[in-house]
């Protein structure tokens, strides 16, 4: 599993359970992911990739998450 899946993986079980790992979530919670572990939580998406950059300043590691329900997709 690569980096991106592991925290597509770890964002989807955040939004549904709003748990990970001895953590809990609020619905709003900007929640920043490296290598499926949470590495910094704020308020707002930029202060969130503020604190991700500051652990990893490569732009194509990491993801930044909103947590927030899932949203079902309907194709017709």
């Amino acid at each position: 599993m690569n980096e991106y899946e592991l925290n597509q993986k770890v964002a989807e079980r955040i939004c549904q359970d709003l748990r990970w790992a001895d953590r809990r979530f609020r619905m709003g919670d900007c929640v920043a992911l490296l290598d499926g572990n949470v590495v910094a939580i704020a308020d707002t998406p930029n202060d969130v990739l503020s604190a991700l950059r500051s652990v990893a300043p490569d732009p194509a590691r990491g993801m930044v998450v909103e947590v927030a329900p899932p949203v079902v997709d309907v194709i017709r």
